[in-house]
């Protein structure tokens, strides 16, 4: 049995080492795991401004130009994916290229030809380099246990970096102001559902045994509520002093939700988060729905717009028309149009199809060309 006693003397030695030092060599280290919040989307914050952004692109008009001039959309613009809904199909990606930073269309052939599109789950989906070249990966695309290449996947990505095989989306690149907002919010709850948080202290300044104190606690405790409580040794009951905007740490939320709207690129007015300092003018939120347009909606309606340029034959140009998030109100959208008719830039026909309109009945039509 003596080699049973040199074993275990051995793991003796090294369960000690190992309590001592790790014996990890440098750079050998495992990144320190980071806690996991679950879906983004259990944020009220986050929730907003996906919802903002599916929105505001879903209502853009599409448009479809032939060598510079407007003609009427492609069966496959009209519905991209003959399953479901442009609507649905668009606002979908939008979903996936703000919460995951990529969006994938697999084309739908009907032989050599591409009659549509579906949306893969952009977290399902695998991508890795067939190229040690990194300024030419030649990427596949790895889904339900199939390999694609990139003639049969679009790969829409939110943020393009050079070296990497997917975007960088707004959650992954500020991953720690979303998990700062979490942890808030989980803090809130385990304040008031954690016993171990006294609400009421009990005070007496006479001396008091173990037994009696267990007793004055248990007479406290014991009876109906709005029951008349005798404790006895002169105790006196103490509420801690905290007011409702504390314990809802309303600050520290007012400051995640600047952040999230900030790193969303959602005007804080649409987030209905208050900045503190600001004067919201007619003017200012004007200008902030300029912005939205041009700096947020734009790098969404960007991406989906090349991609369904690509599923048309050459020639052909896909975009969403932001101008109408560039205006707050009807009246404005109204004035712009009727600016542009009198400097002829445009006819009443093409301003009232960028409105929604259909055609003014024939009179109608006479009379506004009289």
């Amino acid at each position: 049995m003596g080699w049973l006693r040199n074993l275990i003397t051995r793991s003796a030695g090294i369960v000690r080492a190992a309590d001592e030092s790790d014996g990890m060599a440098d750079g050998a280290r495992p990144p320190e795991r980071r806690l996991d919040y679950g879906d983004p989307l259990s944020l009220s914050t986050i929730f907003r401004a996906v919802q903002i952004l599916q929105t505001s692109i879903v209502n853009l008009p599409l448009v479809q130009t032939r060598n510079g001039v407007e003609v009427e959309p492609s069966p496959i613009v009209r519905r991209p994916d003959p399953l479901v809904s442009r609507s649905r199909l668009i606002s979908e990606t939008v979903a996936d290229l703000a919460l995951n930073g990529n969006a994938f269309w697999q084309k739908v052939r009907a032989g050599d030809a591409v009659v549509g599109v579906r949306l893969l789950p952009a977290r399902l989906v695998a991508v890795r380099a067939t190229s040690d070249d990194p300024a030419s990966p030649m990427p596949v695309f790895d889904y339900g246990g199939r390999t694609y290449r990139t003639d049969d996947i679009l790969h829409m990505r939110f943020l393009e970096v050079s070296g990497r095989l997917r975007g960088l989306g707004p959650i992954q690149a500020a991953r720690e102001e979303v998990e700062s907002a979490a942890m808030l919010r989980d803090m809130k709850r385990e304040w008031f559902s954690d016993g171990s948080n006294a609400k009421i202290v009990l005070t007496t300044e006479q001396p008091m045994e173990n037994d009696a104190a267990a007793m004055v606690k248990k007479r406290f405790s014991d009876g109906r509520p709005g029951e008349v409580k005798v404790l006895g040794w002169g105790t006196k009951v103490e509420r801690l002093a905290l007011s409702p905007k504390d314990l809802e740490y309303l600050d520290m939320m007012q400051f995640d939700t600047t952040q999230i709207a900030r790193l969303m690129g959602i005007p804080a007015s649409l987030m209905l988060a208050a900045v503190e300092g600001s004067n919201l003018t007619y003017q200012n939120i004007e200008q902030s729905w300029i912005e939205f347009a041009d700096y947020t909606l734009a790098a969404y309606a960007s991406e989906i717009g090349e991609a369904l340029t690509s599923l048309l034959p050459r020639g052909n140009e896909v975009a969403f028309d932001t101008d109408p998030s560039r205006r707050s109100n009807t009246k404005d959208r109204f004035e712009t149009y009727r600016i542009a008719v009198e400097a002829n830039l445009m006819t009443v026909p093409e301003a009232r199809k960028r409105l929604g309109m259909g055609p003014m009945p024939a009179t109608e039509t006479e009379e506004a060309n009289a």
